[in-house]
């Protein structure tokens, strides 16, 4: 029995350490706090020259990449580029129909519809920037369809309150190269949900799958040391 309850609490001990150092438990940032991102990459969307969600950003130098909606149609950041920025709560009107256009952004990605996808970016830009309002939309028209759909369910409250604490922005603070612009504000899912997957992002199910078969091994060892107990002249 003292090799089994030494076997399954290193197996316990394993899982729990798999699960705490796993990327999306380390930053599972709280509102308020302080990140360095770092743009990573971008996803295939785009229009014209935009990139479009989802934009790849790695926070505190981590492998495991966060997927950020941007919401500054007029700043601009290369890839690699790093800065510092604060989490902080969605709140504000705008700030809302920015977080459902993103929410209803990753819904039309998962179904394959990147022609909404596309609209619901232009459709945040719009929230915040005229000038992306004066520039050529996306010519099927849709951006302000959704941006008319995202301000009604702002104002109808078709949402409860819970729904935009799924999400917080990233706001730019200090950090950026001398002379570029201020980054982007990014929105993103709080704790770093799953958005669209970037290639080779580490996935907890693989952690929990290992710690699963950690702990069924340690049942395996637990069954062979009882029988033994029960039976000690077995292999005589």
């Amino acid at each position: 029995m003292r090799r089994f309850r030494g076997c399954a609490a290193l197996s316990v001990f394993a899982f729990c350490a798999l699960l705490w150092f796993s990327p999306f438990t380390a930053h599972a940032d709280t509102i308020g706090s302080y990140v360095t991102l770092e743009l990573v990459g971008t996803g295939s969307l785009s229009y014209g020259v935009d990139a479009a969600y989802p934009y790849y950003l790695s926070v505190d130098g981590s492998s495991n990449q966060m997927s950020g909606m941007c919401v500054s149609f007029d700043n601009d950041i290369s890839e690699g580029e790093s800065w510092v920025a604060q989490v902080q709560a969605i709140t504000g009107t705008q700030e809302e129909e920015a977080a459902w256009l993103f929410n209803d952004d990753n819904v039309a990605i998962a179904a394959g519809n990147t022609t909404k996808a596309i609209d619901d970016q232009w459709a945040a830009w719009e929230i915040f920037s005229a000038n992306a309002k004066a520039s050529a939309a996306p010519a099927d028209g849709g951006a302000a369809t959704q941006l008319a759909a995202a301000i009604a369910a702002v104002s109808l409250g078709t949402e409860p309150a819970t729904f935009y604490e799924q999400f917080v922005i990233y706001i730019p603070e200090w950090g950026w190269p001398t002379g570029d612009d201020v980054p982007q504000n990014f929105i993103a899912f709080a704790g770093f949900q799953d958005g669209p997957t970037p290639p080779h992002a580490p996935e907890p199910s693989s952690l929990i799958l290992l710690g699963t078969g950690l702990l069924g091994l340690a049942g395996v060892i637990f069954r062979r040391n009882r029988s033994t107990v029960k039976n000690p002249h077995t292999d005589a």
